[in-house]
């Protein structure tokens, strides 16, 4: 699927923006979200507040209110754990397990689901889940986890469930308008058994579906995964629009390339969410010409690129706090994803403007004394 008009208008910044590869520069506003909240749309998550030692301190930042945060890991630790591949299914879920806990993901907050698998042994989904406004919707962040393919399965798809624990940590940042379900999938039919093990009202309150797999070849790519036989909802488009914009605000020089995984992707996580209207996006690294290497006898550690999974990390990071703001209005065809020059609506002014803050293990570190 094409973006039309906006992939133009979005692509003509990038010619003139300079390198920042962490902090975006204030050119877009938005106000921050308000209050914690105190529940989520997903089936079994928990009903009360998050862990107090994993709340963002706004008052301890001197930044402007229209800033939204999100918490960055160091880029060692990040590199580290793409480039640790476990060998088998199980230590994957092990890893995972822990990695989510040191995440402050525990309690309620932690569940996991036995999986049925119709093509082999049955599995398990973990699902961590980050509470949002009671009256927001859900944004679910996906990946499969299990080792399949002659290598080490390095890029498909530890590379993805690995970051998983690292974007729930992110999101930490601040109070999130949107309640995130991380979904560590197991296989083809994990993605369809949690969908069937939420109620029809938490199905309707999802607002965005994002697949990770195959990060760190290269530069982050993305695509929507119909085929065409469907027609795409304009929220689809929509949401590939926004991952431009949060290429913006971490101002990479070169945006995202559209590029389709049909020829590599052994399981698409999206098309249970497509087969519902919710707007997907698939965000991979595998440029034409490597098709062949995910799930292969070279899919191994050495194959991921640290810099440019932890570039793609920044950029995932970055969509997410900037998608929290803007999920609501992802079906919505009103002026603002037109970029018309013609028109008062100006999608850079109206679309937040999101940065970092360090932590350490969750928690907020120390602001810096005052200059003297």
């Amino acid at each position: 699927m094409r973006l039309r008009m906006p992939t133009t208008a979005v692509l003509v910044w990038f010619a003139a923006i300079p390198v920042l590869l962490c902090q975006s520069k204030p050119a877009r506003s938005a106000q921050v979200a308000q209050g914690p909240s105190s529940a989520t749309t997903s089936k079994g998550a928990p009903e009360h507040d998050p862990p107090a030692a994993a709340k963002a301190d706004t008052k301890e930042s001197s930044a402007p209110s229209h800033v939204l945060f999100f918490y960055t890991a160091p880029r060692s630790t990040v590199e580290l754990e793409a480039h640790s591949v476990p060998a088998t299914s199980a230590a994957r879920l092990d890893r995972l397990r822990s990695a989510f806990a040191d995440a402050d993901c525990g309690g309620k907050f932690m569940r996991e689901q036995a999986v049925g698998d119709r093509h082999g042994p049955p599995g398990t989904n973990l699902i961590c889940t980050w509470p949002g406004d009671p009256n927001g919707g859900t944004i679910v962040v996906a990946a499969h986890y299990e080792h399949e393919g002659k290598g080490e399965g390095a890029l498909d798809d530890w590379s993805g469930a690995a970051l998983l624990p690292f974007l729930y940590e992110a999101v930490q940042g601040q109070p999130r308008e949107n309640t995130f379900v991380f979904l560590e999938a197991w296989r083809g039919d994990g993605v369809q058994t949690w969908l069937k093990s939420i109620s029809h009202e938490e199905r309707k309150q999802i607002r965005a579906m994002i697949d990770l797999d195959a990060l760190g070849l290269g530069v982050t790519r993305y695509f929507t995964t119909f085929s065409f036989m469907e027609t795409p909802p304009p929220a689809a488009e929509h949401l590939q629009l926004e991952l431009l914009w949060a290429a913006i605000d971490t101002g990479a020089t070169k945006p995202p390339l559209e590029t389709n995984p049909h020829h590599w992707l052994s399981i698409d996580n999206t098309d249970p969410f497509r087969a519902l209207i919710i707007p997907t996006i698939v965000i991979h690294s595998v440029p034409p010409g490597s098709e062949h290497l995910p799930g292969s006898a070279g899919d191994v550690a050495s194959a991921i690129d640290g810099n440019a999974y932890f570039q793609s990390y920044n950029l995932i990071c970055t969509y997410l706090a900037s998608l929290d703001r803007m999920a609501k209005r992802l079906a919505q065809n009103d002026p603002f994803w037109q970029m018309n020059p013609n028109q008062d609506v100006r999608p850079e002014d109206e679309t937040p403007q999101v940065t970092f803050r360090d932590f350490q293990r969750g928690h907020l570190m120390p602001a810096p004394p005052p200059a003297h």
